[in-house]
């Protein structure tokens, strides 16, 4: 695999509305951003990924465009994305924009244009079809519920909308769409951005055949057949001859795909490894069932790092803006502190890959489940609400299930002090802070030793230093202990270098036994992370420190190690 500068990456997910604000409004803005470029520097980041900041109604947290090449006022100007972004550099921070290409918002000035006159222009830029006998084209569902087509007035026609009715998706299938789209990338990296999150990209290209009406619409709008040629151009006429950094929002694709996608010569340079996101204890399916859980997850995550072994790099993400927290999601609730999310973010940082943490991932925070739906603020909540009515659950039973699974939770403000609003702003938030803010916050963290900060700013640093770099970079990660339940233990292998990375994911002690391998007495070299800050491995009846895994290692509830070895 030839090396990249983004090999490096110590990314960073920013919500920007939630993040600061600065200018008194109850929003985070990008001077917000800039405000804590310090901070995030202190943590050892070294790229932003920021969600939408473009102009947009806000119907979908800003993944509904209504003008691609300006900030919106909500979160500053484009002179605040220029000094953002040269802020950053000084930092050794790079700015990575979310782009979203599959659709614009409705209040885009093409799709405006598109319904005066849907034969014409701007009528071909968007994916519009006749009726069928006053129903829509076909039976597809969008992703957020309800029909993916909208009647456009009193006529036959409609649009499709594979997300939310605000969010019509573009014709790729016309070129002039496609150059619109190049130019605008291209001026964004001419004015400073290092690269791209590509939301929803391999939504593109859709399937009209006549089986499309007939079985999951989401197989006609997911990875159709062709779709490479798009995402090849994209690429060719945009942030490919520039080396710019990218990652793909990509599901379903064949492992024999893997290269096409995030080889060498991919489409994009990364793309997501969901499979920590996918894994939720509070699913009925795991109900009493968490062993079975972790098991099932292990497995996954081992076959995604062998799939992308020599071949590339996932990207490795345990939150996201999209997802509960992961204490809540892997975690019983008497479980969630200091020992479980310093051992889970070990899996993040050493696991084969390039990391990136969501923000208040580092400091812990948490859900914050609501006692009304009113005090939601996504519409996809709301339709999913809806929904969940006409399947037959009561009020109650639908508001439960939006507290279990609602990617708002992630959506709460930062949590910086112990001020009122957690130091987010001195006006009214937008969204309602976590009342735990007067316990979990940044600054609290920043002071104490012994932190969840202070934990992630030690991996971060151990990933980092010169003589174990390689090897979490570019190792390969062989598994152990798969026999033991709610342990995830691997090697990273490099070049005859090797550490140990063992994580016990149950709130019980466990023994490992001697590990059954090719070289058994694996030697310890160095100790280089212990969230329970003392080297913890020791015989049964023995009081010495062994020498060798082959000796075994007692892991105490929810430990973590991470261990040089000859």
């Amino acid at each position: 695999m030839k090396k990249q500068w983004w090999h490096d990456t110590i990314g960073y997910q920013i919500f920007p509305r939630s993040f600061q604000d600065t200018d008194h409004d109850g929003n985070g803005d990008l001077p917000g951003v800039i405000a804590h470029l310090d901070d995030l520097a202190d943590l050892g980041i070294n790229t932003l990924w920021l969600c939408p900041f473009n102009c947009s109604p806000m119907w979908d947290s800003g993944y509904d465009a209504a003008d691609y090449e300006q900030v919106d006022p909500m979160f500053g100007s484009l002179d605040d994305a220029k000094r953002l972004i040269a802020e950053a550099r000084k930092r050794g921070i790079r700015i990575l924009m979310d782009l979203v290409l599959n659709h614009t918002s409705s209040e885009h000035a093409w799709f405006q244009e598109a319904l005066k006159d849907p034969e014409g222009l701007y009528g071909n830029y968007y994916i519009i079809r006749e009726g069928r006998e006053g129903l829509p084209p076909n039976r597809w569902r969008s992703f957020f519920g309800g029909s993916a087509w909208e009647r456009i007035g009193d006529s036959n026609r409609y649009y499709l909308h594979i997300f939310t009715k605000y969010q019509p998706d573009l014709n790729w299938e016309n070129p002039k769409v496609r150059q619109e789209l190049y130019g605008m990338i291209n001026r964004w990296l001419d004015f400073g951005i290092a690269g791209f999150r590509l939301d929803s990209i391999n939504h593109l290209k859709k399937d009209f055949g006549d089986a499309a009406d007939k079985g999951d619409p989401f197989s006609y709008c997911t990875n159709v057949s062709g779709i490479g040629d798009m995402l090849q151009e994209l690429k060719d006429r945009t942030y490919g001859p520039r080396g710019a950094f990218t990652i793909g929002e990509v599901n379903g694709i064949h492992p024999e795909q893997l290269e096409a996608y995030i080889g060498e010569n991919g489409y994009f340079s990364t793309m997501f490894d969901f499979t920590f996101t996918r894994y939720r204890i509070r699913d009925p399916q795991w109900a009493g069932r968490r062993r079975e859980m972790i098991r099932a997850c292990r497995e996954a995550c081992f076959q995604s790092q062998r799939t992308a072994y020599g071949r590339a790099l996932f990207c490795n993400v345990m939150e996201n803006h999209d997802t509960p927290r992961v204490g809540e999601r892997f975690f019983l609730p008497d479980q969630i502190g200091f020992f479980s999310l310093s051992m889970i973010g070990c899996l993040n940082l050493f696991l084969g890959g390039i990391p990136f943490l969501y923000q208040g991932q580092a400091i812990g925070m948490r859900d914050y489940p609501k006692a009304a739906l009113e005090e939601f603020r996504d519409f996809t909540t709301y339709n999913l609400y809806r929904d969940y009515l006409q399947e037959g659950m009561t009020g109650a039973e639908a508001l439960a299930r939006i507290n279990r699974d609602s990617r708002e939770h992630a959506r709460t403000p930062m949590q910086w002090n112990a001020e009122a609003n957690g130091g987010f702003s001195d006006k009214k938030p937008w969204f309602s802070v976590n009342p735990n803010y007067r316990e979990i916050n940044l600054e609290a963290q920043k002071q104490d030793p012994a932190s969840l900060y202070t934990f992630y700013k030690a991996m971060i640093a151990v990933r980092k230093r010169e003589d174990c770099r390689d090897v979490f970079l570019y190792g390969k990660t062989v598994p152990m202990y798969e026999e033991t339940d709610e342990v995830i233990a691997f090697e990273r292998v490099l070049d005859g270098k090797r550490a140990a990375v063992l994580c016990n994911l149950s709130g019980q002690e466990c023994f490992l036994e001697r590990e059954r391998c090719e070289e058994p007495e694996r030697r310890v070299r160095e100790l280089l992370l212990d969230n329970y800050g003392a080297p913890a491995f020791r015989n049964p009846g023995s009081s010495s420190t062994p020498r060798s895994l082959a000796e075994g290692i007692r892991l105490r509830p929810f430990q973590a190690l991470v261990l040089l070895c000859d």
